[in-house]
């Protein structure tokens, strides 16, 4: 989704929807509150945030994924499949799911290791404990959100920020990004990760030192890429905050010429890959995407498979100040797990 300016300050629109936003905060704390109904036989790792909208939580599963491999465990990765209209429980398969069906994040991540989507936490684990039966080594499941939600018992619960963003206003939806009450959501977190460089997180981080809970940082950096710096781009993407992507290309130091910018996890249609293809071809320039923009492009004929085979896709990897910190997540997490 994209956030409304007003998000960002107590402005008159924030305070006329205050009302409600209290309203919705009472509610969603009655839920965020109930005692988890089903402990995984295996270690939960959470990843989520305070707010609605993109904070930096795919990257980071992929990165304690990757973490989980490197000491011999098989993740596998839990999701509910937003922008997806199956409800699961199922388990991805790129080759024969859509975007359309599972969402891009699910297709993104199943790619990496076995992903299972389901609006059914605890459906999801006890299919992911399926899976991990049928394969080699100690299996951990990895969630990519579902912080509020209570019906998953999680060994571990990490919140990214945003350091640009933050909390916003401080105000719950509709007057501002939080999905829930502050307090109650930061007593629950076990570890802040704050992503990138701003004015906002310093705040978040002292109330959370004040809680006794740590805090961590990491960047988005870009990876792979074969274009060469300089290079004239026509940029699309459809992600909560496009300007992170675009940031992104100017690391790279390519040069953005023309863009297009969709809502977050927007479905493209042949009409939008025929539209960029077209923009870019006038001008000449090189097309780039993001990875997440990438997966939503196929299925669509013979427009979205042009488009595919011409976009590069940039990447980016989450690089964490104190490397050895996602290694350490999961052995606390495992540490937890067998203090049950």
């Amino acid at each position: 989704m994209k956030a409304p300016g007003f998000w960002k300050e107590r402005g008159i629109l924030a305070w006329l929807l205050y009302p409600a936003s209290f309203l919705y905060g009472r509610i969603s704390l009655s839920r965020f509150n109930k005692p988890a109904r089903y402990k995984a036989h295996l270690p939960v790792i959470c990843v989520g945030n305070l707010v609605a909208g993109g904070a930096g939580k795919t990257p980071m599963v992929i990165a304690i994924g990757a973490a989980a491999r490197s000491i011999g465990l098989s993740p596998i990765f839990l999701t509910r499949g937003y922008g997806g209209t199956e409800s699961g429980p199922l388990v991805v398969d790129p080759k024969s799911h859509s975007v359309r069906e599972v969402g891009d994040e699910a297709l993104l991540l199943a790619r990496i290791a076995p992903t299972i989507l389901a609006r059914d936490r605890v459906q999801g684990a006890k299919l992911a404990e399926e899976v991990a039966a049928s394969g080699d080594g100690g299996g951990i499941i990895i969630m990519d959100d579902g912080f509020q939600n209570p019906y998953l018992y999680k060994d571990l619960s990490l919140v990214v920020v945003d350091a640009q963003q933050s909390i916003g206003n401080g105000f719950v939806m509709p007057a501002g990004p939080l999905r829930a009450p502050l307090l109650p959501q930061v007593r629950r977190a076990d570890q802040f990760i704050v992503i990138g460089e701003g004015e906002r997180a310093p705040r978040l981080r002292q109330l959370a030192a004040k809680l006794g809970k740590a805090s961590n940082h990491a960047t988005l950096r870009p990876g792979k890429c074969n274009l060469l710096g300089g290079t004239h781009v026509f940029a699309f993407c459809g992600i909560g905050r496009p300007q992170k992507f675009h940031q992104t290309l100017e690391e790279l130091e390519l040069e953005i010429i023309d863009h297009m910018d969709f809502a977050d996890h927007h479905l493209y249609t042949e009409a939008d890959a025929e539209a960029i293809f077209n923009r870019a071809k006038e001008q000449n320039l090189s097309i780039v995407t993001t990875a997440k923009d990438h997966v939503r492009l196929a299925g669509l004929g013979k427009a979205g498979d042009k488009l595919a085979r011409k976009a590069h896709v940039v990447e980016v990897t989450m690089v964490f100040d104190d490397r050895a910190f996602p290694r350490r997540t999961i052995e606390q997490a495992q540490r937890k797990f067998s203090r049950r």
